[in-house]
């Protein structure tokens, strides 16, 4: 392979520095990179820690022998089991009720004492202090792990290692050089076990801008880690500059990151792959949904049982099957639709209001759906013996943004159900995008940060091709996006200030249908066009090209939906139904000709 300029500086570097850091953008040779520092030091010990199994097991079939290839809890689980008495043959999955039988608390508690004992174990803290039931609750937990009075869990054994290493009750792993991959992901715990293992040098590596998991607690490692060395990787071997523009224009934008992304020259545009990604599994099962009625080939990244889970349950409530439920105990709790709806309105769980709209929309056929994709999901596990492989170019891959990363197809859709940009800002407090620029750095909203990651993520899994159906696009593809932005940001503002209830709705997480209905109303309070400024649903897209092809005016268009001329002229040429210079030409001679004119004579264009 052709070794970059970025990637020789930090092999070499190996040899001088103790502490390095690498930022890694999407598709810059990451892996290839570590993999040139494990052969250039083919003597030296090295551990590589993978972020999961997948990436470990990618790893084990790269990576050369003198390098150990591990994740944290597997480090953990072999060093328990070799210099502890702890029995880690029943490793359990905690529910709030086991916890509220096992300690005779209230199920509230239980649900309580379960998040603090996750909190603590993924923490660095050395023990809980605090004395309520819930703190005390969890502390037993723990300690009665250590006894074998209580089955462990995952998060136990890999705090119970860190405890050891930091305490020095344990011998270390004694290694030349350590690697941490997914460092942008990494919670305090796994940096603490990092730290204090044993070696000469240290090597962090990830991409700031792909952090997607802070929900879990996870941290940001580049931040945090003081290094002797930092190194960027932004010369991407994965996709085109149509492709790099877009990420470009979203960290400059929305992350305030200066340095921009390269590419290697690659003429090849054959498709041979197809990937669709989603924010939600809701709208993945519409798309199987569709694909199933089109008789088209598709296959879930993911098990499909863990994409049907919520929305399978979720018909088991609406139907009187509450003893069906095993994962989503919470559902139990409800005992009608009403119930659930004004549950997804105090917690503002977009993910619940999508399964159920799907569950309404689709009944008892979501059992189908599941079954069918179990059918595709195993024939592409086994597709190099079943001939499932020939069809790869008609299959569509279908994943949502987290299961993405770190996947990559020829031609990429991006779903239209990641929350709006202008939305996540207001969420974060701010007027402007400028204002949200200047305070990026101690912006206390990493949560909402995410969303952007995981845009970023979606977008840079494209090689070759990017189907722009999020309406985000508008934003990465505007001349003047801050106008464009800013002007969002305040119909945004206005969405939240006329919902109706006492409680502050997220403007993140309101609903498509709720945000048209207000915004319609103060187009009409204003005099304009109903659906001026709203987002164009895919019906609607379907609509205006299809009136376009029958040689309808772009004025009746305008009128027949309810939009701007320029709304219409925009979205033809996105559609690529009109070029640029024929959409600029349109909207001057319309205005021109047209400027104090009433619907009738319009209709004569």
């Amino acid at each position: 392979m052709n070794i970059t300029k970025q990637q020789n500086e930090i092999v070499q570097a190996v040899k001088k520095y103790n502490n390095i850091k690498i930022n890694a953008f999407a598709g810059t040779g990451k892996t290839s990179t570590l993999k040139l520092i494990t052969e250039d030091n083919i003597k030296q010990k090295i551990l590589y820690l993978a972020f999961n199994s997948s990436i470990k097991n990618e790893a084990l079939s790269i990576f050369p022998s003198n390098t150990h290839v591990k994740t944290t809890h597997g480090l953990a689980y072999s060093a328990i089991k070799k210099h502890t008495n702890i029995n880690l043959n029943n490793l359990t999955n905690y529910r709030a009720i086991d916890i509220s039988k096992e300690f005779e608390i209230s199920y509230n508690q239980a649900v309580g004492a379960l998040k603090i004992f996750e909190a603590f174990c993924n923490s660095s803290k050395d023990e809980i202090t605090k004395e309520d039931t819930e703190h005390k609750t969890a502390k037993k937990m723990f300690d009665f792990m250590l006894i074998n009075k209580l089955n462990p869990t995952h998060s136990f054994y890999l705090k119970y290692y860190q405890l050891l290493l930091n305490s020095e009750q344990i011998s270390q792993y004694s290694y030349d050089i350590v690697m941490l991959d997914e460092a942008q992901d990494t919670n305090d715990v796994t940096l603490s076990i990092f730290e204090a293992l044993n070696s000469k040098t240290k090597i962090y590596v990830g991409d700031e801008h792909q952090q997607i998991y802070s929900f879990r607690g996870s941290k940001n490692a580049l931040d945090k880690i003081k290094c002797d060395k930092s190194f960027y990787l932004s010369c991407s071997f994965r996709f085109n500059n149509d492709i790099a523009s877009f990420a470009n224009i979203l960290l400059e934008n929305f992350k305030n990151e200066s340095v921009k992304i390269d590419v290697l020259k690659n003429d090849d545009n054959n498709i041979e792959t197809n990937g669709y990604i989603s924010r939600t599994n809701a709208t993945l099962i519409s798309v199987i949904a569709s694909r199933i009625e089109m008789r088209k080939p598709f296959v879930t990244v993911r098990d499909p049982n863990e994409i049907f889970t919520l929305t399978i349950e979720l018909y088991y409530i609406l139907n009187n099957q509450k003893n069906k439920i095993r994962r989503n105990i919470f559902l139990k709790d409800f005992d009608n639709e009403d119930e659930i709806i004004d549950y997804t309105k105090e917690v503002e769980d977009y993910e619940l209001k999508s399964a159920l709209k799907v569950v309404k929309e689709y009944g008892d056929k979501i059992f189908e759906f599941q079954d069918i994709s179990k059918k595709f999901y195993e024939a592409w596990k086994n597709k190099e013996n079943n001939g499932f492989i020939k069809r790869k170019k008609k299959i569509l891959f279908l994943t949502t943004a987290h299961t993405a990363k770190g996947l990559e197809w020829d031609r990429v859709s991006v779903a239209d159900d990641f929350v709006d940009f202008a939305d996540l800002i207001v969420d974060c407090g701010y007027d402007t995008l400028k204002a949200f620029q200047e305070d990026l750095e101690t912006a206390s909203c990493q949560d909402l940060l995410d969303e952007f990651n995981l845009f970023y993520v979606s977008i840079t899994r494209a090689k070759k091709v990017l189907i722009k159906d999020s309406e985000n696009f508008h934003y990465l593809m505007s001349k003047n996006i801050h106008k464009l932005i800013d002007a969002r940001i305040k119909e945004s503002k206005e969405d939240v200030k006329n919902t109706k209830g006492s409680k502050k709705v997220s403007a993140s997480k309101m609903q498509n249908e709720d945000k048209k209905i207000l915004r319609q109303q103060r187009n009409q309070e204003d005099g304009k066009a109903k659906n001026s400024g709203l987002k164009w649903s895919l019906e609607d897209k379907i609509k205006v090209q299809s009136m376009y092809n029958k040689n309808q005016t772009i004025v009746n268009i305008a009128i027949k939906l309810q939009r701007t001329i320029s709304a219409v002229l925009g979205e033809l040429y996105k559609s690529e139904k009109i070029s640029k210079k024929e959409q600029n030409k349109l909207s001057q001679l319309i205005k021109d000709k047209y400027a104090q004119v009433n619907k009738n004579t319009l209709n004569n264009f």
